[in-house]
């Protein structure tokens, strides 16, 4: 999605502090008002993991009792929406299995399936599929029958987006293409190639394979300039805790999909945010040449739960997403592409929100 051109209101250095020992097993630095913890959990996504966490160590009660009642909070609300995601889940994922369209859940889904083993630990905004594009139309008409709206119809990105009509519920984006384009080479047909069986909620479907689904996940670290959700690194480490993976085929992939640089930020951030996360295995930011890393100093701060500070002024964010691309022609690439999208939007280029049965054509 485009970046936001306005920076967000940061909460107070202490709150970020405090989250980052939270996250550490460390008791926070300050308690702060139900108000300001509530905010600072809310934009760092992670006070169902936190509660969980603690939790689990049986050392919630050892809180403060005002972030011991933020954390419940935080993960009585995720476990609701996410309970509420998941069965409007169902309801699409046996559209699909009806309409014999194969697909391969993305992203925090697919996490739920063995990640995470509370569905109030990981907040889901919407949920993430990716079809075969010869299926878009099919799909779309069927989901339309029977009673989802299409809110965004995106050539640009190649998704579209549906929710149920007439009531508040769960967003699905419907990719048929993974990454951005010019920014990465993700080879489309070999990760429908690798895809696994997986079954969640009762519906069967697939999943990236393990190298493939954390490529996948530092492109859209990236992608988002790492921030400010905490989600992604939680994410990233758990990948790191449960998953096998064969890190010399994922470091290889990484340079054939031009997705060095974002791994190795997201192996920087994680390591940030959880010292000694990252597998010693991997070359931890040895992609970022000596050039890159001076050119990053001014986008870097100091915060401790962030890695990178998006700049203010619209040239400025985009020499940082440069920067987060691997190669050179394709920063020239992508930045000519960023300054022509308004001309292209104004043509009726570009997204477009035209049901994808007529956009496709």
């Amino acid at each position: 999605m485009p970046i936001s051109p306005t920076r967000p209101v940061l909460p107070s250095r202490i709150l970020s502090d405090s989250i980052a020992s939270l996250l550490r097993l460390e008791p926070p630095a300050n308690d702060g008002s139900p108000d300001a913890l509530d905010a600072s959990l809310k934009r760092y996504e992670c006070g169902g993991y936190l509660h969980r966490l603690w939790r689990s160590t049986r050392r919630l009660e050892t809180l403060p009792s005002v972030w011991a009642q933020a954390l419940t909070r935080a993960h009585r609300k995720t476990a609701l929406d996410n309970l509420e995601a998941l069965a409007e889940f169902r309801a699409v994922g046996r559209n699909l299995v009806d309409e014999r369209v194969p697909f391969i859940l993305l992203k925090g889904g697919a996490y739920l399936i063995d990640l995470y083993d509370d569905p109030g630990e990981r907040l889901l905004t919407d949920i993430d599929l990716l079809v075969q594009r010869e299926d878009i139309k099919r799909l779309a008409r069927r989901l339309s029958r029977v009673g989802y709206d299409i809110v965004v119809s995106d050539r640009e990105f190649r998704r579209f987006e549906v929710k149920a009509r007439g009531r508040p519920s769960c967003h699905f984006e419907f990719h048929w293409f993974l990454g951005r384009p010019l920014r990465s080479r993700i080879s489309q047909e070999e990760i429908w190639t690798r895809a696994t069986p997986a079954l969640l909620e009762g519906v069967s479907c697939l999943r990236l394979s393990p190298e493939d689904a954390l490529l996948y996940h530092v492109a859209h670290q990236a992608d988002h300039l790492f921030g400010p959700s905490l989600k992604w690194t939680i994410d990233l480490r758990e990948m790191f805790i449960r998953w096998r993976l064969d890190l010399e085929r994922l470091q290889l992939r990484a340079a054939e999909w031009r997705l060095r640089v974002a791994l190795g930020l997201a192996l920087r951030h994680l390591n940030k945010l959880f010292p000694g996360a990252a597998p010693s295995g991997l070359r931890n930011g040895g992609a970022i040449g000596s050039i890159r890393s001076r050119l990053l100093v001014p986008f870097l701060t100091s915060d401790s739960t962030q890695m990178l500070t998006p700049p203010d002024g619209f040239l400025s964010r985009v020499a940082m997403q440069g920067l987060l691309i691997d190669r050179p022609i394709d920063v020239v690439r992508q930045s000519l592409r960023v300054l022509v999208r308004p001309i292209a939007q104004a043509l009726g280029m570009g997204t477009s929100f035209a049901p994808p049965w007529d956009s496709l054509d």
